[in-house]
């Protein structure tokens, strides 16, 4: 069990509008020294893509498919994984520049108050529902491709592990798949079960060492993601607080085995952002909180395991409408911890 108590700590989702890597990395230590994200300076996927076989991507149409014929690509890449060479799936400076400059800054002169790094990745069943072939079909219905897919992000994911282990010894990492799809799970619109998304959530956080994170902004059946081998679940709280206790007794279990609700309170729309503040979020999380208290489960034990995050990414806003988003974060995150820790 992994066990670990936030008390409300801050932390963020990684793409940013920024596009100068150490000023996106100023800023997130700034705001979120206890747990920074590294950034992520687009909603690109290109720094996860190096080392996956059978791509074709076309820049000038902004497409992305695969194409399984590609044999031989795909020997390479399972003698890679199958191997453990985790260099041939290292992120690039090119990328990656997030990555290298928060690296460099938490190496030089890490925040005393640092506790977590966050990591934050792709969902797998979301890029296998959007990856598609050249027909057409999506890459979660082509096993093969599926398969490497996962596969390649516990690469991705095993490789920061070591770069940040080996630069920022004795510091935990967190790794969060952002999973914004999930809501067609075992639903009419879709035909993916739960059992195959815990199969493969599954699969990706049991080969990894990292604190494993589920992000979803839609609204889901919380207590099938609760059945998979997570420790952290990231919803938006903003638009869907009053649903996560619809499921009292699943949270119960969740918390007996370590779980964490990373409570994404703060609105990432610029029209919500003008007519909510640190105050109204907090009267709208603490609501949140006491609702589900009142199902029977212990308060203090909620606000000892639970973040407060945006509701999802800044990518977005403008640069400062994404600041604006990070400075609400932290300074709500203050204003709970002196209420109920102080």
């Amino acid at each position: 069990m992994f066990n670990f108590e936030p008390k409300c700590m801050a932390t963020s989702l990684a793409p940013m509008p920024h596009r100068d890597a150490k000023e996106a990395c100023r800023v997130i230590l700034e705001k979120f020294p206890e747990s920074p994200c590294i950034p992520r300076l687009s909603l690109s996927a290109r720094m996860f893509m190096e080392g996956m076989p059978c791509l074709l991507i076309n820049s000038e149409k902004r497409r992305l498919n695969f194409d399984l014929s590609r044999t031989e690509e795909l020997e390479i890449f399972y003698e890679k994984y199958q191997s453990d060479e985790l260099e041939y799936f290292a992120i690039s400076p090119k990328y990656g520049p997030g990555f290298y400059s928060m690296i460099d800054m938490l190496r030089i002169c890490p925040p005393k108050e640092l506790k977590i790094i966050h990591i934050h990745m792709p969902g797998i069943v979301t890029w296998g529902l959007t990856l598609r072939d050249l027909q057409g079909k999506p890459a979660w219905y082509e096993p093969t491709m599926r398969d490497v897919l996962i596969k390649n992000l516990i690469m991705k994911a095993k490789w920061q592990e070591r770069k940040i282990k080996e630069n920022i010894p004795g510091i935990k990492t967190m790794v969060t798949l952002g999973e914004p799809t999930l809501s067609i799970v075992n639903s009419p619109f879709g035909s993916i079960s739960g059992e195959e998304m815990i199969s493969t959530l599954n699969e990706f956080f049991g080969s990894i060492e990292s604190l494993s994170c589920v992000h979803c902004c839609s609204n889901m059946d919380w207590s099938q993601l609760m059945k998979a081998n997570i420790y952290v679940i990231n919803f938006d709280a903003f638009q869907y607080s009053e649903k996560i206790a619809l499921y009292p007794n699943e949270i119960n279990t969740f918390f007996k085995k370590g779980g964490i609700l990373a409570w994404g309170i703060v609105p990432v729309e610029e029209e919500a952002l003008i007519s909510n503040n640190e105050d109204s979020l907090q009267r709208k999380l603490e609501k949140a909180i006491e609702e589900l208290a009142n199902e029977g489960i212990d308060k203090k034990l909620i606000l000892e395991r639970s973040f407060i995050t945006p509701c999802c990414t800044t990518a977005m806003l403008s640069i400062k409408g994404a600041e604006k988003v990070y400075k609400i974060t932290s300074n709500l995150s203050r204003l709970m911890r002196e209420k109920y820790f102080l």
